[in-house]
Order: C-alpha cells, then sequence, then structure tokens
C-alpha cells in the first residue's frame, strides 16, 4: 500500500515538474497545492503555533517553491524540499514578527485518548490545563533541536518520509540520516526528563 503510495505520489511530482519545465506555471501550482497545499499549511501552522503566521508562511512557502521548480534538481522527492522550504519561511516569520511563541509540531500527535466516561467540567478543565502543558513542554524541547535535524524529525515521524528520501534529498547516506534523527529524538527525550526531573 506504501509502495503504490510512494510511486503516485512520484508520478504527481513528475507531473508538476514536466508543467513547470513546460512554462505551465498555473497548472503545475494547482497541481503542487492540490497535493501538497493542506500538507504544508498543517506544518506551517504547527511550527508556527499561530495560524495566522502558518497560513502566511504556507502561501509563501508554495509560491517561492513555484518559482524554483523550473530549477528543481532534487532526488528525494518534492515532499523534503517543500518541507525544508517551509520550515525556512516559518524561521524567517517568527523572527521578523519577533514572536515569543514557541514553534511546535502538531498538536494531534500528543492527544491521548479521551476517557469512556465524560469528565464533570471541572475535571475537563483540569486536563485541558495538564494536556496544554504537556504540549507546551514538548514544544519547548523540540524547539531545542537545530536544523535541519528537527525537520527531519517532523518529515518522519509526523509524514511518513523515509530515511532515504531525507538521504537521497540531502545526499547524505540513509545511516547518516538515521543516527541524526534518533540523536535528536535522544535530546527531546532527554531534555523532556530534565524538565520532569525539576519540576
Amino acid at each position: 500500500m506504501l509502495a503504490r503510495q510512494d510511486r503516485n505520489l512520484q508520478e504527481l511530482d513528475q507531473r508538476i515538474l514536466a508543467l513547470a519545465a513546460a512554462g505551465a506555471r498555473r497548472e503545475a501550482g494547482a497541481l503542487l497545492i492540490e497535493v501538497y497545499g493542506a500538507e504544508i499549511l498543517g506544518t506551517c501552522v504547527a511550527r508556527t503555533g499561530d495560524p495566522a503566521i502558518g497560513e502566511d508562511a504556507a502561501q509563501d512557502a508554495l509560491a517561492r517553491a513555484l518559482v524554483a521548480l523550473a530549477d528543481y534538481r532534487g532526488q528525494g522527492g518534492l515532499r523534503p524540499w517543500l518541507h525544508r522550504i517551509a520550515a525556512n519561511r516559518c524561521i524567517d516569520l517568527l523572527r521578523s514578527r519577533r514572536s515569543t511563541r514557541l514553534r511546535t509540531i502538531d498538536d494531534y500527535a500528543f492527544e491521548t485518548l479521551p476517557a469512556p466516561e465524560a469528565p464533570l467540567p471541572s475535571e475537563a478543565a483540569a486536563m485541558e490545563v495538564e494536556r496544554k502543558a504537556r504540549i507546551a513542554t514538548i514544544r519547548a524541547a523540540l524547539a531545542q533541536i537545530k536544523e535541519p535535524d528537527r525537520t527531519w524529525v517532523e518529515l518522519h515521524y509526523t509524514h511518513g518520509v523515509s530515511y532515504d528520501d531525507l538521504a537521497d534529498q540531502h545526499e547524505l547516506s540513509r545511516a547518516a540520516v538515521k543516527q541524526r534523527i534518533w540523536r535528536a529524538v535522544k535530546r527531546v527525550r532527554e531534555l523532556l526528563g530534565d524538565q520532569e526531573d525539576g519540576a
């Protein structure tokens, strides 16, 4: 199933690139947004922690990607390339607006299964406070991971991009990419452990 999805994505990437090379930028842009728009928007909103800034970053990233499509020479597919552009735009926008919000990965990755019975309002409020505190702790730890390792962690664990695709995109060995992702995850866990010990 995953192999079929990868093939479909590769075919779509080739169509987008062929349209861009033929000068059909409007059609290439429409297909690019159809295939990757929602994913890039979700990632940008999650990274910035602000829907408005995330939307600006996503639009800007996709516009920049569309301009650069004709010169694209990557080997790992458009997805890692687009995520790298989006990550850079998020960082730039957060810096330019001097936002104090922590960049984050998608909140849904940290949600827990609901209790079988609805909690009392006071319990629900306490649980929401606890959930937000836990997410903020994870955001703070992840924000300390340097690029491109942070983006690689997000691409691999949130979007299912393989080690091989990341390695091809960055002209590194699979082992090197895997080791850097493993070290980044280990560092996040250490930071979370330190915060729990200090609580």
